[in-house]
């Protein structure tokens, strides 16, 4: 098997998954790539001082290294009381090896792909040069890895679809998913290597962003003699099944970067059209006036589901990203046809009342493609043509299956309407509406393999919460990142807030509730720091890396050879 993909074939491996939350996934990961959606690179940009370069323009693996599909078996209970851990079954786990740029006594990085099909992007990462986990695995002499999380892509024990039974999840949780890389490292060794690549003879640092990013905190907390350090990048630790205020950031983004007249447009057409809906046969009206014949019938709350769309790649562009992106829909809304002039800072409802901006809103070109896209629903956008316009439907792809039961059952992190004075969807998009979605997902599912409500309050009891401090561990942000809010970086007003420092601590140094080590980023959203392409990026991997040259002296390893 070839090693290295071509960006052709990688950019079609992407772009083919079709669910919304496997799609915001891999959105992140074409960000980091240096491209937008679509596939086509991102433009210069000046507020937030993209530096672009071509995929293409990267050169491919190095030579005579061959980067293939690896196997481990894995028990699916690695907790198993009665010590026989094939009992419940087994299943392989998928990973991915670079080792061109090792030398004796370098560290093994680990990249935790998280809650996504790890395949379309595992080459770019090792191999890419504009990726950052290659260079940070090269300037150590490293080996990387880069590993896929039990039940995503090909490491599962059974296929993963709607019809899954529901059984079978019973093995996906964040705790036996941590088990698996420490079962992993504990047998890890490279046949052409005569040297201990086990953490008992070579330091081994966990990198991982948003969810991964959260495990690579819980790795170093709870398997500290397995994980040598961390990189935190975007890690919401805290669960929490209400969480309105992910759109907090994207307010005070939006504001920050200049479109301030849009967010109190969106907010006023919002308001409008909530009230609208309180009647049935006006809000079939206005359903039909967005996504044309057949959407009448649709529910308020999962109409604030299309709603919402715009907002769905501020965490990966911001204000950016292509033809979906929030400046192609504001530069709309903003825009008075008639004189081609720009609103001014309170936007047009002030001036010209909210029905003119619901109006604008409904006749964006591209608002009823991108509900059928990240909805995978037919809406027609006619009022001439009839089209299989529903917004209720399960999700299909695979990974998002999986995290909708991970979320579902640990995690909450449910995104309902962030009602108040930055409010910017529908207030039918509640939290209850939120809970539901879980419920239609699996619609027989039941305790005690699934809870009417996320187990956040359990989650955080084991776990630690935004409290977590493990040593050895740097955490790093984005200003408007709306995950940050459940980062122990959040400034939210519920938060601990710790005093945030860029000094490496000393190795094996934690640090109190009161203070963190770690960084946030100005102008940048959500895993900014893993693109090479965002100037702010390198400052933060620096803070990891000056860390890690302090920290890896002290590694107390065998450091020797024939110990496999």
């Amino acid at each position: 098997m070839k090693s290295f993909l071509s960006t052709a074939v990688l950019l079609a491996a992407i772009q083919g998954t079709n669910a919304f939350n496997a799609k915001i996934m891999r959105f992140g990961e074409m960000a980091e790539m240096g491209l937008l959606p679509d596939g086509t690179p991102m433009k210069s940009d000046s507020e937030m001082k993209f530096k672009i370069s071509s995929l293409a323009a990267a050169g491919p693996p190095a030579p005579n290294e061959d980067i293939v599909p690896e196997y481990v078996e894995l028990p699916l209970d690695n907790f198993a009381r009665n010590g026989d851990y094939a009992y419940e079954g087994t299943f392989n786990n998928r990973f991915w090896v670079a080792q061109s740029a090792y030398k004796p006594g370098g560290p093994v990085f680990l990249y935790d792909a998280g809650e996504a099909n790890a395949e379309p992007n595992a080459v770019f990462r090792l191999a890419n040069e504009t990726s950052f986990f290659k260079q940070i695995v090269d300037k150590y002499h490293g080996i990387g890895i880069v590993w896929e999380h039990r039940y995503y892509g090909n490491s599962t024990p059974e296929p993963i679809d709607q019809n899954t039974p529901y059984e079978v999840f019973k093995w996906l949780t964040t705790e036996q998913s941590l088990a698996d890389v420490d079962r992993f490292a504990k047998q890890f060794k490279r046949k052409d290597i005569d040297y201990d690549l086990t953490p008992s003879g070579t330091p081994w640092v966990f990198v991982g962003g948003s969810y991964p990013g959260m495990r690579a905190a819980f790795m170093r907390e709870f398997y500290p003699n397995t994980i040598f350090a961390s990189y935190a990048s975007s890690a919401p630790t805290q669960a929490q099944n209400d969480m309105s205020v992910y759109f907090e950031p994207v307010w005070k983004g939006m504001n920050a970067y200049g479109f301030g007249n849009c967010t109190q447009d969106i907010q006023a057409a919002v308001r409008y059209m909530d009230k609208v809906m309180e009647k049935p046969s006006a809000a079939a009206k206005l359903k039909e006036q967005f996504l044309g014949l057949g959407a009448a019938t649709n529910s308020n709350p999962t109409f604030g589901d299309a709603l919402s769309t715009v907002f769905w790649l501020w965490q990966s562009y911001g204000m950016e990203g292509g033809a979906y992106g929030l400046r192609q829909f504001c530069d709309w809304i903003e825009t008075d046809p008639e004189t081609n002039k720009t609103a001014p800072a309170s936007g047009w409802a002030p001036t010209k009342g909210a029905n003119f901006t619901v109006n604008r809103w409904a006749a964006y070109p591209r608002f009823t493609a991108m509900a059928n896209d990240y909805l995978e629903t037919e809406c027609s956008g006619s009022m001439t043509v009839q089209g299989k316009c529903n917004l209720d439907l399960r999700f299909s792809d695979p990974a998002s299956v999986a995290w909708t039961w991970q979320y579902c059952t640990q995690w909450g992190f449910l995104q309902s309407a962030n009602l108040g004075p930055h409010q910017l969807i529908s207030k039918y998009n509640s939290l209850t509406h939120q809970h539901d979605i879980c419920h239609r997902q699996f619609p027989t599912a039941k305790l005690p393999l699934f809870p009417s409500w996320p187990r956040d309050a359990q989650t955080n009891a084991h776990f630690g919460g935004w409290n977590i401090r493990p040593s050895n561990t740097y955490w790093s942000g984005g200003e408007f990142d709306p995950w940050r809010t459940l980062s122990p970086l959040s400034e939210e007003p519920h938060a601990p807030k710790p005093r945030r420092f860029q000094e490496p601590p000393k190795c094996g140094q934690g640090q109190g509730r009161g203070e963190i080590f770690g960084y946030v980023m100005k102008g940048a959203q959500h895993c900014y720091d893993f693109r090479t392409t965002f100037e702010g990026g390198s400052v933060s991997r620096k803070y990891f890396t000056d860390a890690l040259d302090s920290w890896l002296p002290c590694f107390k390893g065998k450091k020797g050879h024939g110990h496999q």
